[in-house]
C-alpha cells in the first residue's frame, strides 16, 4: 500500500515506522505516577523529593537531548540517532523492571529522558521531511492523535499491571516503557525514505547538488551579517501567502516568526495543562473522577487529531479562532459551574478538542519559520523544548500568582488562566490574517 505525500507516494511500512516514534514520547514519568504513593511505603527511607524526581527528571533531561537531537538532525545520520535513542529508552525500561533501589530508578529515569529526547524531534521531523502541504498537516494530526491515545491506554495499562499487592507488582508498571520495541523493529524501514526527502541534508545534497534551497540557506546565513541584507534576502510573501516584510533572518530562521510561535505554543501548552494538574485538588473530585476527566481530555485530542482535515475544512481561516473558543469555553465551565463532574468532563473535552486542533497546526508552522527545510527538525526541537518548559513551569507560575494575589483558592488556577486565555482569544481574532494564527488554504 502506498501513501500520498504531496511529492509522490511512499510505502505504508515507512509511514508506520514514522508513526511508531510517537507511541512512547509522552510516556516518561508515567509509570511512576500511579504508584507514587506506594513507592513511599516500599522505600521507607525515601524522601519526598526523591520520589518526585522519578517523575520530574525525565522531563527535565529530555530538554537538552531534544536540542542535541535537533542539531544532529542536520547531519546524514538521522536514522542512527533514532536507533540510539530507542535503544537507550528500552535499556532504561528493561533495567527499571528489575531494579530494586530508588537511587537506581532515579538514574534510569535520566537515561529514559535522554533516549526520549533523542527520538522526540524526529517523531514530527520525519513527517516534515516526507510530507508537504495538506498531507503534512494531516499527518501531524495523526501523530498527535497517536501520542495522545498511547498516553490514555498506557495510563490504564499501568493501573491494570500493578493491580493486587503492590509490594510484588510495582515493577510491572515499567512494562509500558517497552513500547519502543515496536519502533526498534520498524526502524529499518526508515532507511527506505528517499534521500531526496531529507531536504537539503548532506546526503540529499550529495545526490542532488543542483538543489537551490541549500544555496538559499547558505545565502541567508551570510546575509544575517547585517539586518538590511537579511531582509533583502527573503521574499515579500511566503508560499502560504503570509507576509515576511521586515522579518530578520539568522541561522536559517525567521526570528520574529520563531519567537512568536514559541510564545504562542508555550501558552497553549501551559493553559491546557491546568485541568490535569489542578482538578485533583478539588475536595469533591475523587481520584477516579480526576482520572476520567484527564482521560477524556487526551481522548478528545486523539479524536480531533484523526479528523483534523475535515475540521479544518469546516472552520477554514477561523480554525485557530475556533480552537481557542473551545478552550475558553472549557475554562468558562470550570469557573462558573461548580460541583458537577459531568460539566467538568465536558469542559475537559472542550479543552482537549481545542488543543487537539491547535497542536498539529503549531507543528506544521514550526516547519515554516525556517528558510531551508533542512532545519525543520531543529525548529520542531525548539517547539518541543517550549512544550516541556511550559509543563515544568505550570506549578511555578501558578504558585507565583497565588502569592501575588494572596490566595489559596483551588479555583484560582482556572480563573487566572481563563482570564489570560480570554485575552489570547481576542488576539487570535485580531491576528488571524498573520502567520502564527493565520490559516493557509494549503493546510486543507
Amino acid at each position: 500500500m502506498q501513501v500520498k505525500t504531496g511529492k509522490g507516494t511512499i510505502s505504508m511500512m515507512v509511514v508506520l515506522a514514522i508513526w511508531s516514534l510517537s507511541l512512547a514520547v509522552d510516556l516518561p514519568g508515567l509509570a511512576v505516577t500511579p504508584i507514587e504513593g506506594s513507592l513511599r511505603k516500599i522505600f521507607t527511607d525515601a524522601t519526598d523529593i526523591k520520589i518526585q524526581l522519578l517523575t520530574m527528571l525525565p522531563n527535565l533531561v529530555i530538554i537538552p537531548f531534544v536540542l542535541l537531537s535537533g542539531k544532529l538532525s542536520e547531519t546524514r545520520h538521522k536514522v542512527s540517532v533514532i536507533a540510539l535513542g530507542t535503544i537507550l529508552y528500552l535499556v532504561a525500561g528493561v533495567w527499571s523492571i528489575f531494579s530494586n533501589t530508588l537511587t537506581e530508578l532515579i538514574w534510569l529515569s535520566c537515561l529514559l529522558g535522554a533516549g526520549c529526547g533523542l527520538i522526540l524531534p524526529f517523531s514530527t521531523g520525519l513527517i516534515a521531511d516526507v510530507f508537504t502541504g495538506k498531507y503534512r498537516v494531516k499527518q501531524m494530526g495523526i501523530i498527535s492523535a497517536i501520542g495522545n491515545i498511547a498516553l490514555v491506554i498506557a495510563t490504564f495499562a499501568v493501573g491494570y499491571l500493578v493491580a493486587g499487592n503492590l509490594d510484588h507488582t510495582w515493577h510491572r508498571a515499567f512494562f509500558v516503557y517497552l513500547i519502543p520495541l515496536l519502533s526498534l523493529v520498524l526502524i529499518p524501514f526508515l532507511n527506505k525514505i528517499p534521500k531526496s526527502d531529507y531536504t537539503d541534508s548532506p546526503a540529499a545534497a550529495s545526490d542532488s547538488p543542483s538543489k537551490t534551497s541549500e544555496s538559499a540557506s547558505k545565502a541567508d546565513d551570510k546575509a544575517s551579517a547585517t539586518n538590511h541584507a537579511a531582509v533583502q534576502a527573503i521574499p515579500a510573501v511566503d508560499a502560504d501567502g503570509f507576509s515576511t516584510k521586515g522579518q530578520k533572518v539568522s541561522g536559517g530562521f525567521y526570528i520574529g516568526r520563531t519567537v512568536w510561535l514559541l510564545l504562542a505554543y508555550f501558552f497553549f501548552v501551559f493553559a491546557t495543562c491546568i485541568p490535569c494538574y489542578y482538578l485533583p485538588n478539588f475536595d469533591w473530585v475523587s481520584s477516579e473522577q480526576a482520572s476520567t476527566m484527564t482521560s477524556v481530555f487526551y481522548f478528545a485530542m486523539f479524536v480531533v487529531g484523526l479528523a483534523l482535515t475535515p475540521v479544518m475544512k469546516l472552520f477554514r481561516k477561523t480554525t485557530f479562532v475556533a480552537a481557542s473558543a473551545m478552550i475558553l469555553a472549557g475554562f468558562a465551565l470550570f469557573v462558573f459551574v461548580h460541583h458537577s463532574a459531568a460539566v467538568y468532563i465536558i469542559a475537559c473535552a472542550l479543552c482537549g478538542l481545542g488543543n487537539g486542533i491547535a497542536q498539529p497546526i503549531f507543528y506544521t508552522k514550526a516547519t515554516e519559520v525556517v528558510t531551508s527545510e533542512s532545519k525543520s527538525t531543529l525548529s520542531l526541537a525548539y517547539l518541543q523544548v517550549a512544550n516541556y518548559v511550559a509543563i515544568s513551569l505550570v506549578p511555578v507560575i501558578i504558585g507565583a500568582g497565588e502569592k501575588i494575589f494572596n490566595t489559596t483558592s483551588t479555583m484560582f488556577p482556572f480563573i487566572f488562566v481563563g482570564i489570560a486565555f480570554a485575552v489570547v482569544f481576542v488576539f487570535t481574532i485580531l491576528r488571524m490574517r498573520h502567520f502564527v494564527f493565520g490559516m493557509s488554504k494549503n493546510y486543507y
